[in-house]
């Protein structure tokens, strides 16, 4: 299989984003455990990490496999496709297969 991409994105509510990925699996991540997880530098660097605000400002795609997201204090954050589907934690991505929320 090719490199994993992202199909298509959709708000869920106000607080969290909808990913299809290129294999057709579906993911509800919330944004703030998208800020919790930001991997930059910054970031990284404070353990344990604060609260994180979950109000984003800005969206956008780059290219089939890169989300940016800019939030409500300025910071950004840069997560490829392969970030994404590790923060998935429905029950396929957890484990439990007989609870399966998503198409595969």
């Amino acid at each position: 299989m090719g490199q994993l991409t992202v199909r298509k994105l959709s708000e869920v509510g106000r607080y969290a984003l909808g990913v299809e990925f290129s294999d057709g699996h579906d993911s509800i991540l919330p944004y703030r455990e998208l800020r919790a997880h930001c991997p930059c530098d910054e970031c990284a660097a404070q353990a344990p990490r604060p609260p994180a605000p979950a109000q984003v400002a800005d969206l956008q795609r780059i290219g089939d496999a890169t989300l940016f997201l800019r939030w409500s204090d300025g910071h950004e954050t840069l997560l490829v496709a392969e970030e994404l589907r590790r923060l998935c934690r429905c029950a396929h991505c957890i484990g439990e297969p007989n609870y399966p929320i998503t198409r595969q």
